[in-house]
């Protein structure tokens, strides 16, 4: 089992191998572009896996995964969700850049 974490690209290097990234916790990082079938672009969502892009996420899709942590933690009585959290940090930081605000 792997555990990939949700990132929006900051930056591509000219050469495209390499992406600087924010997992939403506002640190950017550098980590290496995985896939070649899908072009990335700034304010793209990715799945970051050992320092590696490995594919390109939706919005949509990051919102359900939101609903469904959301519902875990509920169900276990917590209230404070920081993955949650920060998925969503990621959602609005590429909305802005998408939207030419960042």
């Amino acid at each position: 089992m792997c555990w990939g974490t949700p990132a929006v690209v900051l930056e591509l290097s000219p050469d495209g191998s390499t992406a600087k990234v924010d997992y939403g916790d506002g640190v950017v990082r550098e980590v290496f572009v995985g896939i070649t079938e899908e072009k990335l672009s700034r304010g793209d969502i990715v799945m970051v896996h050992a320092g590696v892009i490995i594919s390109k996420l939706t919005p949509e899709g990051l919102r359900e995964e939101i609903e469904f942590l959301n519902g875990i933690l509920q169900e276990a009585g917590e209230s404070e969700n920081l993955l949650a959290q920060l998925r969503q940090n990621v959602i609005e930081l590429a909305e802005k850049i998408k939207s030419g605000n960042a």
